[in-house]
């Protein structure tokens, strides 16, 4: 059995020019709408029994569509362990605006990101910490779950599971509305292990 992590479909300030949205309350756009709709129905089928959201605006909406085209009858929970790092100072900047203005930060963060603590906020680590944790429980629940979160998210969980950790974040990216499926088996003890480490603080 697999767990499904999808990332919240698409808001405008995911289009060009790119803005670094973290905690800020940004809803879908008419595209995001209509790509969890179908997403949906590309799900349709997979004997899905919870959907699991972070509390962020554009993942619950993400996921109240899925859960509505799905049906309505999933149970729905909001987990805010599943939420994009807080990006403190840099939160609804342009991200060429923030290269360009912090260079220093910005090349600790492509370069060091197991290092790199967001300006006046959080760690990748701490995020991933919380991430891994919220993911462990889901794969203790034992049902087919679909987690509703962020890209960065989703990248915590792939370097995680490379062996890469945190310093793999920027080994890949996910777009609006891309699955991943993660295999259950063993996962809740690795990462029990993994948590069970004391935490560096970046």
């Amino acid at each position: 059995m697999t767990i499904l992590l999808l990332r919240h479909a698409e808001t405008d300030w995911n289009r060009t020019p790119v803005r670094c949205l973290g905690w800020a309350e940004v809803g879908l756009n008419e595209t995001g709408r209509a790509q969890a709709r179908e997403r949906a129905r590309a799900l349709e089928g997979r004997g899905l029994q919870l959907i699991v959201t972070s509390h962020l605006l554009r993942a619950r909406e993400t996921a109240a569509l899925l859960c509505e085209e799905l049906g309505g009858q999933l149970p729905l929970v909001a987990d805010p362990r599943l939420a994009e790092t807080q990006r403190g100072d840099w939160e609804q900047r342009l991200l060429d605006e923030i290269a360009e203005e912090d260079a220093v930060a910005w090349r600790h963060y492509t370069e060091h990101p197991e290092t790199f603590r967001f300006p006046g906020s959080e760690s990748l680590v701490e995020q991933e910490r919380r991430v891994l944790a919220a993911l462990r429980d889901v794969a203790r629940d034992g049902r087919r779950t679909l987690i509703v979160t962020h890209g960065g998210c989703i990248r915590l969980v792939r370097a995680f599971l490379s062996g890469r950790g945190v310093a793999g974040f920027h080994d890949s990216g996910t777009c609006n509305g891309d699955v991943d499926e993660v295999p259950v088996s063993g996962l809740a003890d690795r990462i029990g292990a993994a948590l069970a480490a004391p935490l560096v603080p970046a």
